[in-house]
């Protein structure tokens, strides 16, 4: 019998009270990392991607892990080359680990690892120096640089800065040019100040008659177009049986200390963890990182605290508004705190949300006073507010993004329905906290039963929420997407889509797109609104940043071949988006040949070391040309050649040809946008030009050795038994350049986005592919009759065959040597061994190094197996 449904009781909520909450961070190069539940790991995965890799463990923890916990604070910085995490000890110091990011997405090594002691571990931690954010108009689709954020870091990269259990705060960086991370610090509850590489000669005053104090909560706050860092701080008060004044120097941290030496254990004040109390007050303190031109300076300010805060504090984070109107002047600093009160625990608990607003009285002094004004609340009767989370400036304003619960259920327990709503995710304004009527809101969905999430995070893009659940033994993750702007009925004429402009901020800032064009992979999407969303993209691309066209055709590759790995249904959906995202993967290839051809060219001559890496890429050119011509062949309009259509067909073969190729083909396959569009072609003009001038340069080479001879028969032997007259193909690719070269940009770029020619761009296509059926600088024989395919003389033109594509290098067009430990592209999935084979001798060259962190399409690598 299935137990009736009814209303939550505060058990169902208790998960929320978990201090400190499981982290999750969401890096700009689009990895989720989270922590082990057990032990003291730090599990990530891509997020197109289901595989997860483990980051390395410094010595410590690698030589004793049981003396750890799982990480409680993690954070990327915004270049995605650092990653910080906090291990508390089990009875012991904790540690602290900075990682540095190597060639691939899941290649991480540590860089440096230091302690901390008890009871003055890591709390809140929040990267400086990052570049400045991208913001574009929702109306006119510009985009704008907003202003630095917090202080400028001049002469060291990373910088990190830590707030810690004992109320201090940490800078933590690395100076340029030097190896070893540096830090200083100061004290948060008085006014204090301290240079670089002073000697720490502060005194923690944390201790009280009979009680001490320590942060359990921190939240660090910068704005826009000022230097200045707030820090707000909520405190836990603990009964100490015994305090001597010995003990309480033992308390703070020893900064003479070596980074690559762990200190020795010192014994600790007793403390007794009966009755803790929570702090009634909120403390804010005021710091200012500086330079004066040899040394940085850290300097704190004590500000007048928030009293009598309500008790049971959940969530505590500054938010700040980009300036309006493309102003410079810093903007207001919002301090959001969300508090979660379970009574006597006989309900479910009640929740409200406080938000305090920051302002700066004198904003041209550097020094001016930041005064705080009454506070703004709002009270969740009916359900229980969950998580809070701030939302970045992308394309408009739009506040917090809150997730609340009911309190209520009709769902029968234990049945095996359906995903049922169970709350929502909403956003609200800043600071009225009022629900924003300009958003939608987003279902929190749950399919057996009532799952509370602990932590969250918003992806880089702003449309997806990654939420991690408490479980015991493993680290549950979920994605859910973020509200979106409430549709109109009738759009405003030449509107922009949201999501078009949110991918060309993430282009512009150089982020990951994969979190945006996931909107892109539903079924129920058309394609025809992908085809919109690129359209606009591509639009403001070429207004704003000339000169992006493979850029471009690397996110139809993103958007199209990942929606067909989804397609399951529609079949020919899957056919046409396979065909996309083929046939422009194989236009960027054409515009990397023509770069590493240009590189290795001196004038007439060329780099002899590179001889054979320019024999694979003439290979896959002409491979290329081959088929692009095949297919011409097969779509021309046989009835317009040369005698009766069967004549033509046995002039195109040599033989009766196969009954399937006898009907005429559409000239909108994807494959034809390599002869329609302007640069395309011109880029397989210059690629097959390539081709021929290093047959050339072959033929009149004396071979010197075995190899060069070797070299140059085989190259020459390419050429000759392609079918293909280069010199005679290109004389009427370039009768065809000058056609196209009158199309207009706005059709070329839907075509583009859709890869599918127009009708009027046809015509000209149309002569092109019945001059190349009549034309002898085609071979048809040895186009359509090459020996692998004739078997006892029957072609085998029904016969499937393997694809290749996996057994060469995406870049070099090379065979794949498994020799050492490649890398997948994760948005083309080509893979490619460059700089990794230990047997090559000779230095990278400029070429191979511009692709050594980025694919040609211009995916992320991750690190490859042979069984990958």
């Amino acid at each position: 019998m299935m137990e009736a449904a009814g209303n939550s009781s505060w058990w169902d909520f208790h998960a929320l009270s978990e201090n400190p909450r499981k982290p999750v961070e969401w890096s700009n190069s689009s990895i989720i990392f989270t922590a082990h539940a057990l032990q003291p790991l730090i599990l990530a995965r891509h997020f197109s991607s289901s595989k997860q890799f483990t980051l390395p463990l410094p010595t410590p923890i690698l030589s004793n892990p049981s003396a750890y916990k799982p990480p409680t604070v993690i954070t990327c910085s915004s270049d995605d080359n650092w990653l910080f995490a906090f291990f508390p000890g089990r009875g012991e110091d904790g540690l602290s680990c900075l990682w540095n990011k190597g060639v691939e997405l899941d290649s991480w090594a540590v860089k440096e690892w230091w302690m901390f002691a008890q009871s003055a571990g890591v709390v809140a931690a929040r990267w400086l120096g990052g570049a400045r954010e991208w913001i574009i108009d929702s109306t006119t689709g510009v985009p704008a640089r907003l202003p630095p954020q917090g202080p400028r870091t001049p002469v060291s990269n990373p910088t990190l800065v830590l707030v810690t259990e004992n109320h201090r705060i940490f800078v933590c960086y690395l100076r340029y040019y030097k190896l070893t991370l540096q830090m200083f610090s100061c004290s948060l509850l008085q006014p204090s100040a301290t240079f670089e590489q002073q000697s720490d000669n502060s005194k923690d005053e944390l201790i009280e008659v009979d009680s001490v104090r320590i942060c359990t909560h921190a939240a660090i706050g910068t704005t826009y177009g000022d230097s200045i860092i707030l820090i707000a701080m909520r405190s836990q008060v603990f009964p100490v049986s015994s305090l001597t004044l010995d003990q309480t120097d033992q308390f703070s941290l020893d900064l003479g200390l070596s980074l690559d030496m762990e200190p020795e254990q010192t014994e600790i004040y007793p403390i007794s963890c009966e009755d803790p109390g929570e702090d009634s007050k909120i403390e804010i303190a005021k710091v200012q990182l500086q330079y004066n031109g040899s040394r940085m300076i850290l300097s704190s300010k004590v500000l007048p605290a928030i009293q009598n805060a309500p008790h049971r504090l959940r969530d505590l984070l500054f938010v700040c508004k980009p300036p309006s109107n493309g102003g410079t002047s810093p903007s207001n600093l919002y301090l959001v705190a969300g508090f979660l009160d379970f009574k006597d625990y006989t309900s479910p608990p009640l929740s409200s949300l406080h938000c305090y607003t920051f302002t700066k009285t004198d904003a041209t002094s550097e020094e001016g006073t930041w005064t705080m004004q009454p506070k703004i609340t709002r009270e969740f009767d009916t359900v229980v507010l969950a998580q809070v989370v701030a939302s970045q400036p992308v394309n408009k304003d739009h506040g917090i993004y809150v997730c609340v619960y009911n309190t209520s259920d009709t769902q029968a327990r234990g049945t095996r329905q359906a995903e049922k709503s169970v709350g929502q995710l909403k956003t609200l304004k800043i600071p009225e906290l009022t629900d924003d009527d300009a958003w939608d809101s987003s279902p929190l969905l749950s399919r057996f039963r009532r799952e509370v999430s602990v932590n969250s995070v918003v992806s880089p893009g702003q449309t997806l929420l990654c939420t991690i659940y408490p479980s015991p033994w493993t680290s549950e993750v979920s994605t859910l997407k973020l509200p979106e702007p409430k549709a109109t009925d009738a759009p405003p004429t030449g509107s922009i889509p949201p999501l078009a402009l949110s991918i060309v901020v993430a282009v512009l800032s150089n982020r990951s797109t994969d979190d945006l064009t996931h909107a892109l992979l539903q079924p129920a999407t058309p394609l025809s609104e992908v085809a919109e969303v690129l359209y606009h993209v591509f639009t403001l691309l070429d207004r704003h940043l000339p000169g992006s066209y493979t850029l471009q055709l690397g996110l139809i590759v993103e958007s199209y071949r990942s929606r067909t790995l989804r397609a399951i249904s529609k079949v020919h959906d899957k056919d046409r988006t396979d065909a996309v995202w083929r046939a422009t993967h194989d236009m960027i290839s054409v515009a990397t040949c023509n770069a590493v051809f240009s590189d290795c060219t001196d004038g007439e001559e060329y780099h002899t070391e590179l001889i054979w890496q320019m024999i694979d890429l003439s290979s896959w050119i002409l491979g290329l040309a081959e088929t692009l011509v095949k297919e011409c062949i097969l779509s021309s309009d046989f009835n317009e050649s040369t005698g009766s259509t069967k004549e033509a067909q046995e002039d195109v073969f040599g033989s009766s040809p196969p009954t399937k190729n006898t009907n005429l083909r559409s000239l909108e396959s994807p494959v034809f946008m390599h002869f329609v569009h302007p640069q395309a072609l011109k880029n397989l003009r210059i690629a097959l030009g390539h081709v021929n001038q290093f047959r050339k340069y072959l033929t009149r080479l004396t071979p010197t050795t075995e190899n060069s001879q070797l070299s140059k028969e085989v190259l020459i032997d390419l050429v000759e038994h392609s079918g293909i007259d280069i010199q005679g193909l290109d004389e009427i690719l370039e009768r065809l350049e000058k056609s196209v070269e009158g199309f207009d940009e706005d059709d070329l770029r839907r075509a583009m986005v859709s890869c599918q020619p127009a009708e009027y761009m046809q015509i000209p296509l149309r002569e092109t592919v019945n001059s190349m059926s009549k034309s002898p600088a085609l071979n048809k024989a040895k186009l359509f009759l090459g020996v692998h395919e004739m078997i006892d003389g029957q072609a085998q033109t029904d016969r499937p065959r393997k694809d290749s594509s996996r057994d060469k290098d995406v870049v070099s067009k090379g065979l794949l040597l498994h020799r050492a430990q490649g890398m997948n592209c994760v948005r083309c999935g080509g893979r490619s061994e460059y700089g990794k084979d230990p047997l090559a001798s000779r230095p990278m060259t400029n070429w191979e190094k511009s692709w050594a962190r980025r694919c040609l399409c211009g995916g992320s690598w991750t690190r490859a197996t042979y069984s990958s």
